[in-house]
C-alpha cells in the first residue's frame, strides 16, 4: 500500500499535507489522465479510492466543480454523498467544505452535485463531461445502461 501525499491550501495562512493510503491496484490511477475508471465487484474499494481521490482533488485544485452521478439514484440517500462526507471528516478537511441536504460546496467555491441517471440519456451525460461544464464526474454505472 502507498501513501499519497498531495500539499493544498487549506486557509490563506497554512499549507496542508493530505496523506491518504492506497491500494497498490489503484496506484496507476493517481498518474495525471483526463479520463480515470475502474471496474469490480461490490466491496474491491472503488467508490472509497475516487471519494478519496475526489475530496483531495478539491483541496488541491480550488474551484472544482463536479457531479456524481449514478444510474439507480432515487434519493441522495442513495448517492455517494455520505461517502463524500465521510470521506471529507475522515481526511480532517471539513473547515474547507460546507454540506447542504443536496450538495456540497467545495474550497474556491466549488460545488459537488449528486443527480441519478434517470432523466438523463448517457449522451447527455457524456456531453457534459466533453464540453467541460464539470471538472470531475464521478459515474456510478453498471455494466450496461439503457438507451
Amino acid at each position: 500500500m502507498k501513501v499519497r501525499s498531495k500539499s493544498s491550501i487549506e486557509s490563506s495562512v497554512s499549507l496542508s499535507t493530505l496523506k491518504i493510503p492506497t491500494a497498490k491496484v489503484f496506484e496507476p490511477l493517481l498518474q495525471p489522465a483526463r479520463y480515470k475508471g475502474a471496474h469490480g465487484g461490490r466491496g474491491s474499494g472503488k467508490s472509497h479510492f475516487f471519494g478519496e481521490l475526489l475530496v483531495e482533488t478539491c483541496q488541491a485544485e480550488r474551484g472544482t466543480l463536479a457531479v456524481c452521478i449514478r444510474e439507480a439514484q432515487r434519493t441522495l440517500a442513495q448517492s455517494s454523498k455520505r461517502l463524500i462526507e465521510s470521506k471529507i471528516a475522515a481526511l480532517g478537511v471539513g473547515s474547507g467544505f460546507k454540506l447542504y441536504s443536496d450538495k456540497i460546496e467545495t474550497p474556491g467555491d466549488g460545488i459537488i452535485i449528486f443527480r441519478g441517471m434517470q432523466g438523463y440519456t448517457f449522451k447527455a451525460v457524456i456531453t457534459v463531461i466533453v464540453t467541460g461544464f464539470v471538472g470531475a464526474v464521478w459515474l456510478g454505472i453498471k455494466a450496461t445502461l439503457g438507451k
